[in-house]
C-alpha cells in the first residue's frame, strides 16, 4: 500500500505567543467533564461520584498548582443546551474553578503559528504582529478580542474613561470597581445565555445566541461532503489521507492568514515551496503544532466510513488543537484520548490526555519534595 504520511518531528513555534510560566499547570477540560463538575457542584443525583474532583479542582487552583482555562468552544457547546438552569450551573462551577482564565481562540494561535513559520521561511514581515498572552481573562479574549470596558465620547469617539473616573461622584477606585463588576457580569451572562423569556427579545434585536454552534454545524456540514468524496474514490482514505486533510485544512481555515503574511513579506507561496518536494511541503505544513493537531485528528476521524460528523467534532477538534501543544493536561472523551495516542500527538507535545475525570485527582496533588 505504501508508506504512510510522515509527520513533521521539529515545530515551529511562535515567539509572539506568550505562554505562561509553570506552575501551575495548565489543565483543560471539555464541556463532557464541566458538566460532570456542574453536577457536583449543584446537588445533583448524579454529581456524588464527582465531589472529590471538584474538591480537588478547587484546591489546586487556590494553592496554585493548576489553573484551568476554559476556550471558545466551551463558549458555543455551552449555547446549544435548552434549559437556562443547566447552562447556569455549568457557569457557577465554570467561574469557581476557572474563574474565567481563558485560552485565545484557535484563530489567533493558527495566525501566531503562520506567521512564525513565514518568519523562518522567508523572514520578517513588514507588519509585525503584535505579541499576545494564550492565556488570559474573559470571553473577549477567548474570542480573540480586546475586551475591557472603556468610556467613549458620543460625539468625537475619543477614550474618556480616565476623565469619567476622576468625575465620578465616590471617586476613581469606585468607578473602576463598578466597571470590573460589569465585566465580570457580561462574562456570566454571555456563558449562561438568556432565560426562556430573555432569547425572544434578544432574538429581537437581531441577537442569536446560538451563531457560534451553528457556524460548527455548517464546517461540519463540509466534513460530510468530504465523506462523500472519500467513499466515490477509497483509494484516497488509504495512505494519502493526510494529504487530502492537509490541503482542505489549509484551504479552509489559514489560507486567508497564509497568503496576507506572503504579501506582507513581498513573497508568494512559489517562492517557499518546491511543487516537486512534497515531503517538504508536508513538514513545513506539519510544523505548525495546532495544524499538526487538527489535519491528525480529522484524518483520524475520516478513516472510519461510518463516522457521522457532528458540530461537537468540530468544536473538539478546534479545542484539541488549541490546547494539547500548549496545555500540561487535557481532558477529552474516549475517542478523542485514543485518536490523540494512536496519532502520536500526546507523545510528541507531552502532554498527559486523559478521558476520566478521577485520573486527575493524583496529579493535582502537591508535588513532595
Amino acid at each position: 500500500m505504501g508508506r504512510a504520511t510522515p509527520v513533521a518531528t521539529e515545530y515551529v513555534w511562535a515567539k509572539t505567543l506568550r505562554l505562561p510560566s509553570r506552575p501551575p499547570k495548565i489543565v483543560y477540560l471539555d464541556l463532557l467533564h464541566w458538566v460532570s463538575l456542574a453536577k457536583a457542584n449543584s446537588g445533583h443525583r448524579d454529581g456524588g461520584r464527582y465531589a472529590d474532583v471538584l474538591g480537588a479542582c478547587a484546591k489546586a487552583v487556590e494553592s496554585g498548582i493548576a489553573v484551568f482555562p476554559i476556550s471558545d468552544a466551551i463558549y458555543m457547546e455551552v449555547s446549544k443546551i435548552g434549559p437556562h438552569r443547566q447552562r447556569r450551573d455549568l457557569r457557577d462551577v465554570i467561574e469557581l474553578v476557572s474563574r474565567f482564565r481563558v485560552i485565545t481562540s484557535r484563530v489567533i494561535i493558527a495566525n501566531h503559528e503562520v506567521e512564525a513559520l513565514l518568519d523562518e521561511l522567508v523572514g520578517p514581515s513588514s507588519r509585525p504582529i503584535n505579541e499576545m498572552d494564550y492565556l488570559d481573562w474573559g470571553v473577549a479574549r477567548a474570542f480573540g478580542m480586546v475586551g475591557g470596558f472603556r468610556i467613549k465620547d458620543s460625539q468625537t469617539d475619543e477614550d474618556v474613561t480616565e476623565e469619567a473616573a476622576a468625575k465620578y461622584a465616590d471617586g476613581p477606585e469606585a468607578f473602576y470597581r463598578k466597571l470590573a463588576w460589569a465585566e465580570l457580569e457580561l462574562n456570566r451572562k454571555t456563558l449562561e445565555g438568556p432565560t426562556a423569556d430573555e432569547e425572544p427579545v434578544l432574538r429581537a434585536d437581531g441577537g442569536n445566541p446560538r451563531a457560534g454552534y451553528e457556524v460548527a454545524a455548517q464546517r461540519a456540514a463540509q466534513e460530510m461532503e468530504q465523506v462523500g468524496r472519500f467513499n466515490d474514490d477509497p483509494a484516497w482514505r488509504g495512505v494519502r489521507i493526510r494529504d487530502v486533510i492537509a490541503a482542505r485544512e489549509v484551504l479552509i481555515e489559514i489560507n486567508r492568514m497564509l497568503y496576507e503574511g506572503l504579501a506582507d513579506r513581498g513573497a508568494s507561496l512559489d517562492d517557499v515551496l518546491d511543487e516537486n518536494d512534497l515531503d517538504r511541503t508536508r513538514r513545513v505544513f506539519n510544523s505548525m503544532p495546532s495544524f499538526d493537531v487538527s489535519v491528525s485528528m480529522k484524518a483520524a476521524y475520516h478513516r472510519n466510513p461510518a463516522h457521522s460528523w457532528k458540530p461537537n467534532h468540530i468544536q473538539d477538534i478546534d479545542a484539541l488543537a488549541s490546547t494539547v501543544p500548549y496545555c500540561d493536561v487535557v481532558l477529552t472523551d474516549k475517542e478523542a484520548v485514543s485518536h490523540l495516542k494512536a496519532t502520536g500527538l500526546a507523545r510528541r507535545f507531552q502532554t498527559t490526555v486523559l478521558a476520566r475525570l478521577e485520573d486527575l485527582i493524583p496529579i493535582l496533588e502537591p508535588s513532595r519534595p
